[in-house]
């Protein structure tokens, strides 16, 4: 006969795991966080300089780089006013464990997709791509932190 048991207080090994759960979460939580902030920031970046962050945008009609050199505003960027920037938005629900990332103003789409008369500047589209492997060294990062805390 073979007889296996485990010879401590089976609460506290159990409580033990509930702790490392909790750090665990948190630090899932917190990696998050921190990615859904960068996933704004990249679309907000990518709205400011697309026309030389390797997106692959098509060049500025001649009409749009005279309305743009008369305003004084940047020839990368979709800025004229600073409101398609200024509204994008980030949320991050903890139950669910999801980071969204939108904006507040419809015609972003436009320029996203294009139509018959804008051409396509992809803004939010390229973000997953442009930031996936530093999001991998955020999560490994705050998922060592939780692990070691525990």
């Amino acid at each position: 006969m073979i007889s296996i048991g485990i010879d401590v207080d089976a609460t506290n090994a159990f409580a033990g795991l509930d702790l490392a759960k909790t750090h665990v979460r948190n630090s899932l939580f917190q990696a998050l966080v921190m990615s859904t902030a960068l996933a704004r920031k990249t679309v907000i970046d990518n709205i400011k300089f697309g026309m030389k962050s390797g997106l692959g945008w098509p060049a500025f009609a001649p009409s749009t780089i005279r309305r743009k050199i008369k305003m004084g505003r940047s020839l990368v960027g979709l800025v004229d006013k600073g409101q398609m920037m200024d509204s994008i938005q980030e949320s991050v629900d903890k139950n669910s464990l999801e980071g969204i990332v939108y904006p507040g103003v419809d015609y972003l789409k436009f320029h996203e997709k294009g139509t018959r008369r804008l051409k396509e500047r992809p803004i939010m589209g390229p973000v997953k791509e442009q930031i996936s492997s530093k999001i991998m060294d955020i999560f490994r990062s705050e998922i060592a932190k939780g692990l070691a805390s525990t």
